[in-house]
């Protein structure tokens, strides 16, 4: 584990506690709610885990120290400190404190070990234990990762974790086997927001600009029926192309918008709340299949109480960064209204005749059920 790990974690813990008062993304109650709590039934499957897992301690049946030693590598693309890298680090702390220290973790940050792509192909070879991966390149492997990707899917951080945490995450994790990853769980990387130099309120608004997208056709599809121009790019060259004006706008969550930066050299940031941003932590099927039943067991023990302090970090760091930003002097950020929202919602509809078919309506159709549960 990185030695910073530890300081970061205690600051990132504090700021946790700080913020959790705070409002999150989305406008009015039509908005998804960024700082809602993780699922009830995440927090109480993590409790009966960590439960039985004391009792088969104390009753002697289970000795994670007894085994050869395992160095896990997490990779991913985002920057060092934010929620995904911290809960990375705090799954190493829980392992070595389970395992006696038999079991360890080194945590590569800012794509050390290479981009989205890069990091799945390691995935896929064996010589990577575990990544941290956007969604948005798993489309390569199964169909099903697309009904994440589309606009507007879920209204609330509660509805979006029960629909990770139960069959239909499942169902996505057990397509990317064939594929050589070991779905171990969604972590939360919070709600995707536009930003851009000009004032956005409505659809039209959105006519002509250049914006920035990751290379996945969903994507482009949805912002090209804004009446946008989308354009792909590497992560990489973002900030520079928003800094000469090549391009004019882009998306990303407020991690990310104040990880690099993106703030300095754009003024508005809009609450669209258009996608929930969800990293799944993927495992090497080739590594995974070569460990021990005990060893698959206390890894997925400790991955799950571990995303209950991740999801609550992201909600908390969210909340924080958007009072930050907004209180700069120099951005603006814009809460759409209800009936603004909706029209975007409306102008998005194109993308889900195009590719909710190849989805499944039952997917899609799953969701709204579990949507509608959490309406106000």
């Amino acid at each position: 584990m990185k030695k910073t790990g530890k300081k970061l974690l205690a600051i990132a813990t504090a700021v946790s506690l700080a913020a959790l008062a705070l409002s999150g993304c989305g406008g009015g109650g039509a908005a998804p709610s960024s700082a809602a709590q993780p699922s009830e039934t995440k927090k109480e499957e993590a409790q009966k885990q960590a439960e039985a897992a004391g009792a088969e301690s104390s009753a002697g049946d289970a000795d994670y120290t007894q085994g050869d030693p395992i160095v896990i590598k997490i990779a991913h693309v985002s920057q060092e400190g934010v929620p995904i890298d911290l809960a990375s680090n705090r799954l190493g702390e829980m392992l070595k404190e389970k395992t006696g220290g038999r079991i360890t973790v080194d945590v590569f940050p800012a794509s050390a070990l290479g981009n989205n792509t890069e990091l799945l192909e390691q995935l896929q070879m064996g010589t990577l234990e575990m990544a941290i991966s956007s969604v948005a390149f798993l489309g390569a492997f199964t169909d099903s990762t697309a009904l994440l990707d589309l606009p507007y899917l879920f209204q609330s951080n509660e509805a979006a974790e029960e629909v990770l945490d139960g069959e239909v995450g499942q169902e996505i994790f057990s397509n990317l086997e064939p594929a050589g990853f070991k779905g171990m769980t969604w972590m939360a990387t919070g709600w995707r927001q536009l930003t851009a130099n000009k004032e956005i309120h409505k659809p039209e608004d959105m006519k002509g600009l250049k914006i920035r997208v990751m290379e996945n056709q969903m994507h482009i599809d949805h912002f090209n029926a804004l009446g946008a121009s989308a354009v792909p790019m590497a992560f990489s060259e973002l900030y520079t192309a928003l800094q000469n004006g090549t391009m004019d706008a882009q998306e990303n969550p407020f991690a990310n918008i104040d990880g690099n930066r993106l703030y300095e050299v754009q003024k508005y940031i809009i609450k669209t709340g258009h996608i929930y941003d969800t990293s799944p932590l993927l495992a090497s099927k080739t590594w995974w299949d070569s460990l021990s039943a005990a060893d698959q067991k206390v890894i997925q023990e400790c991955v799950d109480e571990m995303i209950v302090y991740e999801r609550e970090l992201s909600a908390s760091n969210e909340a924080e960064l958007e009072e930050k930003i907004g209180n700069n002097g120099t951005n603006v950020i814009i809460t759409l209204t209800d009936e603004e929202r909706q029209a975007f919602r409306d102008a998005a509809k194109p993308v889900y005749d195009k590719y909710v078919p190849g989805i499944g309506e039952d997917l899609v159709n799953k969701v709204d059920e579990i949507n509608a549960k959490y309406m106000k």
